[in-house]
This record gives C-alpha cells, structure tokens and sequence, in this order.
C-alpha cells in the first residue's frame, strides 16, 4: 500500500473498493437488523480536509443503540441533508453506525499536512451523529475530529475516549461555563460519577483545578475513588440529601445520571448557588425525541417549551440560575483537550469487556442491558 498523501483531486485510491462493515437496513433492534456484509462500499473519496483510517477498534455507546431503533432520524436526516446542500432527503440505509474509534491512517486530503498527521499514524477519532460510522473497516472523517494516540494506550482504551470525552466536555463548556481558565475558583457537583459522562467530568475537573463532589452507589465507591474527587456521596444513604447540601452551594451540577425533571427542581436546583449565574446541566435533552414524535416545526415548539418550563417551575430563573441541556459536538477544541489529557494520563476510560468485531451484536445487548463499568469495545478482526 502507497504512503503518498492522497486527496480527492489525485484519482488515486489506495484503499480497496468494498470492505466489511455492520450495516442495518431498517430501524429495529440490532440484533434484529444488523447484518455483516463484507462487501459494503468503502468510502469512495476523500476531501481535501479528511483523513480515511482503517479501524482497529471501536467502542458500542448507547446512542447506538437508540440510532438503530430510529432515535434522532428526523432531525439527523435533515442535518445530513444539510451538508449535501440538497433538497431532497438523502437515502438513510443501508447505515453504518459507531460514534469512536482508534485506527491507523490510510490516506489522508491534500490540506492534512505533515504537521498533522502522516500516512501510518495511529490516531483516535469520533464520527458525529449525523455521519456514517465506524463499526466497518475503514472510515473517513474530517481531520478535526481526530488525534494521534498516545503511546501508552491501547488501540482499545484509545476507542473509548472522544464520544463520552467531548459529549463531558461540551456539557462543562458550552451548557455549564466551566473551562481550564474559570475552574480553580469553582464547585462542582456531579451527579453519577461511575458512568461514562460521570468518569470523564471528575476527571477533566480535576485536571482543571475545580472542587468536585460526586455521588454513586455503594458498589461503585472504589472505582470513583481513584478518579480524585473532593467528595463522594453514597446516594443510597439515608442521610444522601443532607451530605449534599453540607458539601454545596455549588457553581454547577452536571447531571450524568438522567435524574427526572420532577426532581430537579425539589431536590437539586436548591443546591445552586443564587445570583451567581449557576447552572444544572442535564444530558437528558429531548431534543431529537421530540423531533421524532412531532416532526421538525413542532417539534422544535416543543422543545422550546420543555427548556422553558423547568426553569420557571424550579424557581431557578427566580434566583439567578438556570437549568440547560448538554450536548456532543464534534468540537475541535475539545478532541485537542482530551488527546492532551490522555497524552499526560490525567484521564483514563475504564474498560467494562471487549469483544471480537463479528460479534458486534452481543456488543450491542450489552450496551443495552446497562449497568455497566467502563466502556464496550471491538475488536476489528482482520484476517
């Protein structure tokens, strides 16, 4: 296989025309849609600003899962629509799914320069929602939602960071205003610290300096321990409610546990500290759920009034803070981080079980099943 750098322009394609990938062809269950075709059309060109990469591994995250029951169709497709400048719907199947990965570069676009990236790096990388993913042999991304691997980990541990790790860092950043230059001086609280979201924000905060109290059951107690947070609190305890508020006022909460809106405003915007710009950021978005069931015009209606009524009924708007939702993006800024985090081993991502790439459906049920600790990684096998 050449080295040379190759863009769409060259003609040249070192890479084969079809590869093995887990396509579905219809939204149902994974198990019932799934099926590994080793004759998928590869990737067919490559833009000026893209790297292609073969997978050696890739990691199964719940939106996975949602995605091949048709969660977020509606607005995705759209989007997709969007970035093909077209006015017809693109065709939706047959759709490859995986949000992250670590691989080797193949090819890469004629303004990927060497200063980036070479022919053979390894990297880790992440595909946005609206993309074609990368449980497949090959994929191909713009060169901002990539980085090089650090040395230290494996291409399994590499797999599971960028999804969880920007879908963290653009909930602190973007939805909770916190950042490397404005954490030293904050507390934090965050809510589920043994899950993915909660991993990644107790590490990320501490890396920046911040105050962090987080909360867990009692089995998961000596996995967050060894992340360094200020505090931890066993919310199964009688006393849970009681050790939050003696460890609060707080400047944000961060929610990676899905608390119900119901119970936000009882329980946690309380703990906000009032007339301080403070922040709850909740996950749980209803964003494409409500585009999936109301369509895009009123669904976005909807959304509007489902941010705007929490605020007002939880009194938070009334003290000087607000209730927001986080979201993943594909931030360029925030690969760059975690890259440089992982580089200097101030975050890891723990690893529940891997599993060999034709076995993506037990993958998927494992996702599924919840209750996990740590990531799901595949395997790509290549014979």
């Amino acid at each position: 296989m050449t080295k040379t750098d190759v863009s769409a322009a060259d003609g040249e394609r070192p890479w084969p025309d079809r590869m093995t990938a887990w396509q579905i062809d219809a939204y149902a269950p994974f198990k019932d849609s799934a099926k590994l075709n080793d004759k998928a059309e590869s990737p067919a060109s490559l833009g000026p600003k893209e790297v292609l990469v073969r997978v050696r591994a890739s990691s199964v995250n719940p939106i996975d899962v949602f995605m091949s029951e048709g969660y977020g169709q509606v607005l995705l497709s759209r989007v997709r629509q969007a970035k093909k400048k077209s006015f017809f719907r693109p065709v939706e199947f047959p759709l490859t799914l995986g949000r992250d990965f670590a691989g080797e570069v193949v090819a890469k676009g004629a303004e990927v320069g060497s200063e980036h990236l070479n022919i053979g790096d390894a990297i880790l990388g992440v595909v946005a929602p609206y993309q074609h993913g990368c449980h497949a042999q090959f994929v191909t991304v713009p060169v901002t939602q990539v980085a090089k691997k650090p040395d230290h980990m494996s291409y399994e541990e590499a797999a599971c960071l960028l999804y969880t790790g920007l879908t963290t860092w653009c909930a602190l950043t973007s939805a909770g205003g916190v950042n490397a230059s404005n954490a030293a001086d904050k507390n934090v609280l965050v809510i589920g610290g043994s899950g993915g979201v909660g991993n990644s924000a107790i590490q990320i905060l501490k890396s920046w300096g911040a105050k962090v109290t987080t909360t867990c059951s009692t089995n998961a107690i000596n996995l967050v321990k060894g992340l360094g947070p200020d505090n931890i609190i066993d919310y199964t305890t009688t006393d849970a409610q009681k050790q939050l508020e003696q460890f609060g006022k707080y400047d944000l909460i961060l929610d990676a546990a899905g608390i119900p809106y119901e119970d936000i405003g009882g329980s946690y915007t309380p703990l906000l500290k009032p007339w301080s710009w403070a922040k709850f950021v909740t996950l749980r978005s209803p964003v494409l759920h409500n585009t999936d069931s109301y369509g895009m015009v009123f669904g976005m209606l909807k959304n509007a009034y489902d941010l705007v009524a929490p605020n007002v009924c939880s009194g938070a708007v009334f003290k000087g803070s607000s209730i927001r939702w986080g979201f993943f993006m594909p931030a360029e800024r925030g690969v760059e981080e975690l890259a440089r985090l992982a580089t200097e081993k101030k975050i890891t991502v723990p690893v529940d079980s891997v599993y060999r790439f034709a076995d993506m459906k037990e993958a998927f049920e494992k996702v599924k099943a919840g209750h996990l600790r740590g990531k799901v990684v595949v395997t790509f096998d290549e014979k």
